[in-house]
């Protein structure tokens, strides 16, 4: 039979162990957000130095690029928050996403 300093100890042991492996999670995650919020950012400033020497119908491709970035964007931080288990559909300021 095992004591209950023993299970305090196993539990405590446990749990320090889950707790440096979330750490580590946390911070694969926030280098994978960083390098998304990087590219997209690079991808950003191509699109709009090509809309100021282009046609209107260029511009228009933009704007439908644009919105599909941001429906990305907003699906990556979705799933993210599933993951994390917070399931909500507000954006970070608290605004509900636009319906396209």
């Amino acid at each position: 039979m095992f004591t209950s300093e023993q299970v305090k100890q196993a539990f405590g042991s446990a749990q320090a162990k889950a707790s440096a492996k979330a750490k580590e999670f946390e911070g694969e995650a926030r280098k994978i957000f960083e390098a998304l919020g990087d590219r997209a950012q690079a991808e950003l400033k191509v699109l709009i130095s090509q809309a100021r020497s282009d046609t209107r119908g260029r511009i228009a491709d933009l704007g439908a690029e644009l919105e599909k970035l941001g429906r990305k964007v907003q699906e990556l931080a979705r799933s993210a928050d599933q993951k994390n288990g917070a399931e909500t559909s507000a954006g970070p300021n608290g605004a509900e996403p636009p319906v396209n």
